[in-house]
């Protein structure tokens, strides 16, 4: 009887010793992946010098939109570069404004506002102004490239028939002009650097003008 039931016992375990290893070799499922954050359009045109500023700067990138709450923004501003990074033994602090032309008065009016912060506490400041070309909009180069394709379709601007009944050849540079959209308009903006301390990298470019309270 005790040789029944132990046979049993072992069969029990060496089946779920089986179910273990099937479990063990079936594929494992992959963890789904957070999907990145989205990049915002309007930091691509300042990559660049971003790039050259952060080896040695904290560099902190400030949008001014219509939305943006100038109070916020001049608090989150001051806070950054009036902290003492000498003594934190932390790279020297930098803010990067940049707007788009509808909202550069509001730029304008916020690094006011943060001068003036940094000169009650009796700090310096220093501000680089720079434009920055905006990257053409593609919205509107296809709508351009739509009327003119409308335009060719419909055949208007073609040369009539001659007397003689022969059709004349469109001229092949007119016909280039009507066909191809014009070149997109470049568009500038301003951008503006604030910093407590000077930055020589952006006071030697020919593109920058600077102010500060030194001057």
């Amino acid at each position: 009887m005790s040789t029944t039931t132990g046979g049993r016992n072992s069969k029990k375990r060496k089946e779920a010793t089986d179910a273990t290893d099937d479990a063990s070799k079936a594929p494992k499922k992959r963890r789904s992946q957070e999907p990145e954050p989205t990049k915002s359009p309007l930091i691509g045109p300042h990559e660049s010098i971003i790039a050259d500023l952060q080896p040695k700067y904290d560099v902190l990138v400030a949008s001014v939109i219509s939305s943006t709450q100038i109070r916020k923004r001049v608090s989150q501003a001051t806070a950054h570069v009036g902290a003492p990074a000498a003594a934190e033994k932390k790279k020297p602090r930098v803010v990067l404004f940049h707007a788009r032309p509808a909202e550069v008065c509001k730029l304008v009016t916020i690094v006011e506002h943060c001068k003036r912060v940094l000169a009650g506490e009796g700090k310096a400041w220093f501000q680089y102004n720079e434009l920055f070309e905006l990257p053409p909009d593609a919205k509107k180069a296809k709508k351009t490239a739509d009327v003119v394709e409308e335009t060719v379709l419909r055949g208007d601007g073609a040369e009539e028939d001659s007397d003689d009944g022969e059709f004349e050849t469109m001229n092949s540079t007119r016909f280039e002009k009507a066909t191809m959209p014009p070149p997109p308009r470049t568009i500038r903006s301003l951008r503006v650097f604030f910093a407590s301390e000077s930055i020589p990298e952006l006071k030697s470019k020919s593109s920058v003008t600077v102010q500060s309270a030194e001057s």
